[in-house]
């Protein structure tokens, strides 16, 4: 069975993309899920979840050849 990859909120996500060497900060992430941008999950109103899996595969694609 595999287990997911995910964290809640803004900020824990910030700290996954720094540990990763892509740092973003809680602000743009917010901004960048008004714009939807970035994957992410809101299964309630005080809920905020991302995919890490999902996430990796974003920053992926963002990748310039």
């Amino acid at each position: 069975m595999q287990t997911r990859r995910r964290v809640r909120g803004a900020a824990n996500l910030s700290e996954y993309l720094h540990s990763v060497g892509c740092p973003i900060s809680k602000s743009h992430i917010y901004t960048l899920m008004r714009r939807r941008e970035i994957p992410f999950i809101k299964p309630s109103e005080r809920i905020l979840l991302f995919d890490l899996d999902a996430i990796d595969k974003w920053i992926d694609s963002k990748e310039i050849t």
